[in-house]
């Protein structure tokens, strides 16, 4: 084939070195290293969090590991409380030794116990010791389940102490895992959370890991971490063959990628169909005997399983052996009667075929051989996605995908596409994840300058993420101000970053002036800190027969059928659907009859006003309201609200919203 007509390449195998306990050189750093604060990036597969159950089950480590989603989270949990079992140990101990903080765990408790203070629970479980006679400890988290720890205080049960940052003193490690799909509001916490342990006044290590290398050390140090306390690595990997690798743990076989341009998925299946046979006919308990499928869109997974079903029907794949991976197939504990199996409580590793979305990108395991995928929504995602195949010492196929209804194919995937077909047939995986993320490093490549700037509207990731940390920091000292606590108040005080003292000056200035408004969007900006991403309203079907099934706000709103069937407004701000069909009916018939934009109603420091703006112009429009103001007849402390507001909204990214100075009675239920 002519090289310019060349559709392929691959990744040849790799591995790492290991020592005497079979972990590699970056894996004992991960454990030994005395910095307090680390950034660690290896490929996918490497076992960057395999090691700290290491940690916790063979070195008596307390650990709070934080992780993107609430999927992974409880398979991880689930993964190591099993490990724990086939060990020996009690169910009762493995219970106490690896806790859950997610939202999902929140319900489960309540709704076995009405009566339940999950917060309570949770002070329980990270100051757990004494109970723990073998030692070891780990908590799986979201990051709002952590915020919502660190900004909710909730006395302990004798009322003379209180929950706060200090309690992540007693732990030895505080782990961001996949930090790069952290929004600024996240990194925003793990800066603030870092800070702190970055003090000589503990042995807590924080440490961030992430397949994909990107800098932080600019912004951690900016923001008020001393350079020689931040240790930045990355796994050493070996390209080669066996007998290049003697001794060495290999993590990935030859990769074969091949892009596509696709009618549908089922035609790249069609096209496939050999190899798709043979991957499947390898033994049940084979590391690459799965293939799977994961698309770009939640609405192209669900109207296309019809199809796929039928396509898996005819090689002999039965519904039984057919697993979907989705925020919709998510929604529901487990689900049988359907076209594929469905639900949160499926464990991947037992079906032959997986069909998902992005929540299989970070941790999900899964034993695939061959990956049918969309190009992903960054390169960070496209490399997450194409990590996941041939784990181990085995080979793997990677078909990308981008379907011709797509008008055009994002900008970064064409770069991307082209680079790596311009060199040679073989690319080693150190050069494919640096030739993809030359784009997203682009998001956090900043000067000291930069971040030094507090005029102009802030783009760049690390610029917003350090005033969010800023802002994040004020909401814990005001917390527990609020709960008559201010012992531990004066302690952040004294730590405080400089962005942190610059950010509760305005805010004071701010809570002096005697306007309705200006109290109401202090108040709002600083619940703001809870929200780590914005999130569309639930919405949930349910058919007649009682089934209930989540799909997207913006599935919901842009199809004309589902949208004009009743609903209605639940207390939590979700929204109920009652539909007239089935559950598998309804989603297999999703359209797009109408283009549709999430709204949020804000709040404006100087007015009692609450405009409704597009939520992903959220700041622009509000900063062009603000600025029109300032052309207005205000009085003085109009004028002074004005002017912090848009500040803040500049510096931080950040627009407080009529929601979120509502949300405050029932925050601690949610997490």
């Amino acid at each position: 084939m002519p090289e310019e007509d060349r559709c392929s390449f691959v990744i040849p195998r790799h591995a790492v070195p290991v020592g005497e306990e079979g972990l590699s050189p970056l894996q004992e750093q991960m454990l030994d290293a005395p910095e307090p604060v680390r950034i660690f990036s290896a490929p996918t597969g490497a076992g960057k969090s395999y090691v700290f159950q290491v940690a916790m089950r063979k070195r008596g480590a307390r650990i709070l590991f934080i992780v993107p989603t609430r999927r992974l989270a409880q398979n991880l949990a689930e993964g190591l409380r099993q490990d724990l079992l086939d060990v020996g140990m009690a169910e009762d101990q493995v219970l106490e030794r690896v806790c859950l903080w997610t939202s999902d765990e929140g319900r489960r408790i309540r709704a076995e116990d009405p009566k339940a203070d999950v917060n309570r629970r949770r002070i329980r479980e990270i100051r757990m010791e004494a109970s723990l006679p073998q030692g070891g400890l780990m908590i799986v988290a979201t990051p709002e389940s952590v915020a919502h720890y660190l900004l909710k205080p909730a006395f302990t049960q004798g009322g003379a102490d209180v929950q706060s940052i200090v309690d992540l003193l007693r732990l030895d490690h505080v782990v961001f895992d996949e930090f790069h799909t952290i929004e600024a509001r996240g990194m925003g916490l793990s800066m603030a959370i870092a800070t702190f342990l970055a003090q000589d006044a503990t042995e807590a290590k924080l440490t961030f890991l992430s397949a994909t290398p990107i800098d932080l050390v600019t912004s951690l140090v900016h923001f008020g971490i001393p350079r020689e306390s931040i240790l930045v690595e990355a796994e050493t990997v070996v390209t080669g063959g066996p007998e290049e690798t003697v001794g060495m743990r290999a993590i990935h076989g030859d990769v074969t990628v091949t892009f596509r341009r696709d009618g549908s998925m089922v035609e790249a299946l069609e096209a496939f169909r050999r190899e798709i046979i043979e991957t499947l006919s390898r033994p049940n308990d084979s590391k690459a005997g799965q293939v799977v499928l994961i698309f770009d869109s939640v609405r192209d997974l669900q109207t296309s399983k019809q199809a796929l079903a039928a396509w898996f029907d005819g090689i002999g794949i039965s519904w039984a052996e057919r697993l979907a991976i989705s925020s919709v197939d998510d929604s529901t504990d487990l689900d049988l009667n359907g076209l594929f199996v469905v639900g949160r409580a499926a464990d991947p590793l037992k079906y032959r075929v997986l069909i998902a979305t992005a929540s299989v990108e970070m941790g999900v395991t899964f034993r695939a051989g061959m990956i049918l995928m969309n190009p992903g929504h960054d390169p960070c995602s496209f490399v997450q996605r194409i990590g996941r195949v041939a784990r181990g010492d085995m080979d793997g196929q990677v078909v990308v995908t981008s379907f011709r209804s797509e008008k055009s194919e994002p900008g970064w995937y064409s770069h991307v596409r082209r680079q790596l077909l311009a060199e040679t047939p073989v690319v080693s995986i150190d050069r494919f994840i640096d030739c993809v993320l030359d784009g997203a490093r682009a998001r956090f490549d900043v000067t000291e300058h930069d971040l030094d700037q507090i005029d102009g509207t802030f783009r760049k990731m690390p610029q917003s993420a350090a005033w969010a940390a800023a802002l994040f920091w004020c909401a814990m000292e005001e917390g527990l101000v609020r709960r008559g606590y201010k012992g531990i108040r004066t302690t952040l005080r004294n730590y405080r970053p400089k962005k942190a003292a610059a950010m509760a000056a305005w805010l004071g200035e701010l809570g002096k002036i005697e306007l309705h408004s200006a109290q109401n969007w202090r108040q709002a900006f600083l619940q703001e800190a809870l929200r780590l991403r914005m999130i569309a309203p639930a919405v949930s079907l349910v058919d007649p027969d009682g089934n209930r099934r989540k799909v997207p706000w913006h599935i919901w709103a842009s199809d004309e059928r589902l949208s004009n069937m009743p609903s209605r407004l639940l207390d939590n701000g979700g929204i109920e659907v009652s539909i007239p069909m089935s559950l598998e009916q309804a989603l297999s018939d999703l359209s797009y009859d109408r283009r549709v934009r999430q709204r949020e109603q804000i709040l404006l420091p100087h007015v009692g006003e609450t405009p409704l703006l597009e939520i992903n112009r959220l700041v622009e429009g509000c900063l062009t309201i603000l600025r029109k103001a300032e052309r207005d007849h205000l009085k003085a402390e109009q004028r002074t609200a004005r002017e912090i507001g848009e500040r803040l909204i500049r510096l931080t990214r950040i627009v407080p919203t009529f929601e979120g100075l509502m949300d405050t009675a029932n925050s601690n239920t949610a997490h």
